[in-house]
């Protein structure tokens, strides 16, 4: 399985890793739910560093990253993507369109890279910044419904891993 966010926040960039942050012990604990650990999976992002003031990636930045993270998903032919946001969901799914992330939940798409021969199912779901954001507007104590709709993402993912 192969998780791919947007972009690294700042404790990415200052330790050259995906996903280390508060967003990455979020994501590490969905993946432990999923009966899995860190080291079984996969971790990518579409740009290889962070956009000044942590905004979202703009077009050309997408444009001239998608090579290297073409390159990984060639390198790593994992068995099925999960997408973590709607800016790594568009580019895998290859719309130009400017889709939701409602509009790419809940479906299969496949990621398809023809030159290298692949064609892999992917799931889009939402990124753990959003989560964790969507926490903090909710009364103390209360669950979070956003968390809860990633692990139902997650784990139709899994199936198709495991099937």
């Amino acid at each position: 399985m192969m998780f791919i966010g947007e972009a690294p926040g700042a404790d990415e960039d200052r330790r050259g890793e995906p996903f280390v942050g508060a967003a990455g012990r979020r994501l590490t604990q969905w993946i432990e739910r999923l009966g899995m650990k860190r080291e079984q999976v996969y971790i990518a992002n579409v740009l290889k560093c962070r956009p000044p003031g942590n905004r979202d990636p703009a077009a050309d930045e997408i444009e001239k990253c998608s090579p290297f993270l073409r390159a990984q998903v060639r390198a790593i032919r994992p068995a099925v993507i999960v997408a973590l946001g709607r800016y790594a969901g568009m580019l895998l799914i290859g719309t130009d369109q400017d889709l939701k992330l409602a509009q790419m939940r809940n479906r299969r798409w496949t990621y398809d890279d023809a030159g290298a021969g692949l064609q892999i199912p992917l799931h889009v779901t939402y990124h753990p910044s959003y989560v964790i954001r969507r926490e903090g507007e909710l009364p103390p104590g209360q669950r979070n419904p956003a968390d809860d709709t990633v692990m139902a993402d997650l784990e139709r993912a899994l199936r198709v891993l495991r099937s």
